[in-house]
């Protein structure tokens, strides 16, 4: 029974640790996470700050949709930087 029990804890911890594998390798070099799946370069997030500045007014749910804008900013550059390097 406590051989079945430690290989069933085994066996769990090398399923989390694999899956968490793809997460690191998909990452490009010099860029960090800013939420789950989208990574940024400083240069990048500083467009991205600015352009989404500018774009979202005055408002009561401006945090939000300031940070939505700069989000899908640093896909579609981030994507754009991607696509070069390819």
């Amino acid at each position: 029974m406590k051989l079945a029990l430690a290989i069933s804890a085994t066996l769990i911890a090398a399923t989390g640790i694999c899956s968490a594998q793809p997460a690191f390798a998909q990452q490009p070099a010099g860029s960090v996470m800013i939420m789950p799946g989208v990574y940024t370069t400083p240069e990048i997030s500083a467009k991205c700050q600015k352009y989404a500045a500018r774009r979202v007014g005055v408002g009561g749910h401006t945090d939000t949709s300031r940070q939505a804008v700069a989000a899908a900013c640093v896909r579609k550059l981030q994507a754009k930087q991607n696509k070069k390097a390819t």
